[in-house]
């Protein structure tokens, strides 16, 4: 039984689980699953015949997580403290 830890090589590129793909991007599965379920240009995942684990090829992943809008949240260390009344 192959390692379930080692991604699988196929003729449209390297499919990996979320984690092996979160480690790939160097963020937090948690975050590419909050991202997946909100972004519906997020790439969809690719299943084995009678299998229910998901696998992402990871040059399209990476594609689209650098091509993605980035919209940072607000600086509040430049702001100035709130005033007291």
């Amino acid at each position: 039984m192959p390692d379930e830890k080692e991604p699988v090589p196929t003729d449209e590129g390297e499919l990996v689980n979320l984690s092996q793909l979160a480690e790939a991007l160097g963020v937090t599965r948690q975050w590419l699953h909050a991202l997946r379920t909100k972004d519906p240009a997020f790439p969809a995942s690719r299943r084995k015949p009678g299998s229910t684990r998901e696998f992402w090829d990871l040059t399209e992943a990476r594609a689209y997580y650098k091509a993605r809008e980035l919209r940072p949240g607000e600086r509040t260390d430049l702001k100035p403290p709130a005033a007291e009344a």
